[in-house]
């Protein structure tokens, strides 16, 4: 309809501004629609806003539910060069002395020296044994070269690495096939029996080969308590506590173990950190905006109200589990003038340090703390199912999209409108025209009547 003109070329009427007026007065329901529509929006992003800020709150408060989030320990060795050590949730404070007399080694044998990697050698079987456990390897006219003999030991599937090895020179070369143990310590060590023939270099690995590195055990002291492993590699000794040994001939390191109050006090610093952000987001919906002189969409929600109040009253509620801290005051975690939350570093250091377990009930989920509490209250804002900030937002959304219906049937209803003004509009032009005529017509007659009067 838009692009139909109208002048009033016979009329003398702007039918085209009368038209596009009344149409724009029709149109003032559609435009108080849209106005809602865009206040539903943004009250739909500040929700979403909100939820993801309750989700952080949520998942502070569960990275300190656990009692394994509070035994975390820092390891140091003393001398990395001799030993690196880490440790897990379950060692003990403390420190131990270890000194190390030998590295374990892995076994590796040679084959007789060969001109060529690729020169026919002997068929047969040859056998890998590790321990009770034999590998048989078979060598038939498809792979009876160094090469080849190479291959098929390292697909054997036998715990042990083939590789050859030029000890010679290009003019001279001196081929060794070197077979090594995978594993480290004397009950990995490998040996090899061998029953090639035929070939110009017959069997290479006569008699078992010849031994290039004997297998070893680590053997060290933790304590002055001598011990041996296979491994260079040792989890078993200290409880909790993994460590490599790296250096020999009696080299010795200290490992400490000390209980990391520093990630304690971090992760504490996370559910602050969190909490802060939700009531940041209220607070700036509550502040008079210095342009609009307006509060923000949800300042007269009272989902945000409730959700303000109920994580407040949960944060600032007394202990369950009985012990000497009785509020997350205790401990240096407390509620600044604008609802935010502070924590002193220096209450907490010294709080964990005279009864960390004090500090880990009052967040453990097992005895009903921060731990528990908060993340069954976030469940109530913004589970999926039943949230109260979900339902919100569900809410509007089905209001979003009962706008978005009825501002489309507003637009058909008003282009029909339009129409019938243009058809009327069209209508009057051609009487108004037609009387026009006629009235030219008369004129016309009237002029050519004899005068009243007249010869």
């Amino acid at each position: 309809m838009a692009a139909i003109q109208f002048t009033g070329l016979v009329s003398g009427l702007d039918t085209g501004a009368l038209i596009d007026g009344l149409v724009q007065l029709e149109r003032g329901t559609i435009n108080l629609l849209a106005a809602k529509k865009v206040n539903f929006q943004s009250q739909d992003v500040a929700l979403s806003l909100l939820s993801g800020s309750l989700a952080g709150v949520k998942t502070s408060a569960q990275a300190l539910s656990l009692s394994i989030d509070f035994d975390q320990k820092t390891v140091t060795s003393s001398d990395t060069g001799v030993l690196t050590v880490s440790t897990d949730s379950t060692a003990q404070a403390g420190s131990h002395n270890v000194a190390v007399t030998t590295l374990a080694k892995a076994k590796s044998l040679q084959s007789s020296s060969q001109t060529s990697s690729t020169a026919e050698i002997g068929t047969g079987t040859l056998t890998l044994t590790i321990g009770s456990t034999n590998t048989n390897v078979t060598i038939d006219t498809t792979n009876n070269t160094l090469t080849g003999l190479k291959e098929a030991i390292n697909e054997s599937g036998a715990a042990v690495t083939a590789s050859i090895v030029n000890v010679g020179t290009s003019a001279s070369p001196d081929h060794r096939l070197i077979v090594q143990s995978k594993d480290t310590g004397t009950a990995n060590a490998v040996s090899i029996t061998s029953a090639l023939s035929g070939g110009n270099a017959n069997d290479p690995f006569t008699g078992g080969g010849s031994v290039v590195q004997a297998a070893a055990d680590a053997a060290f002291t933790v304590d002055g308590l001598s011990v041996t492993r296979s491994s260079n590699t040792v989890s078993d000794v200290i409880g909790g506590v993994t460590f490599t040994l790296l250096k020999a001939g009696g080299a010795t390191s200290n490992i400490t173990i000390a209980d990391d109050t520093g990630a304690i006090s971090s992760n504490i610093q996370s559910f602050v950190d969190a909490y802060n952000a939700v009531i940041q987001i209220a607070n700036d919906q509550y502040t008079l905006d210095a342009t609009t002189e307006q509060q923000g969409v949800l300042a007269s929600d009272p989902v945000l109200r409730g959700v303000v109040s109920q994580l407040r009253a949960e944060v600032s509620a007394v202990s369950r589990g009985g012990t000497s801290y009785s509020y997350l005051s205790d401990i240096g975690v407390r509620f600044e003038d604008d609802g935010t939350l502070s924590l002193d570093s220096s209450a907490l250091s010294e709080a964990l340090s005279t009864d960390s377990q004090g500090v880990q009930k009052l967040f453990l989920s097992i005895d009903g703390g921060i731990g528990k509490r908060i993340p069954d209250l976030m469940d109530d804002f913004i589970n999926s199912i039943d949230g109260v900030v979900t339902a919100r937002q569900d809410g509007l959304g089905a209001s979003i999209k009962s706008i978005d219906d009825k501002i489309t049937r507003e637009e058909e209803r008003i282009a029909l409108f339009e129409l019938r003004l243009v058809n009327e509009f069209t209508a009057l032009e051609s009487l108004i025209s037609q009387l026009n005529t006629q009235s030219d017509f008369l004129t016309q007659q009237f002029a050519a009547l004899p005068s009243i009067g007249g010869n």
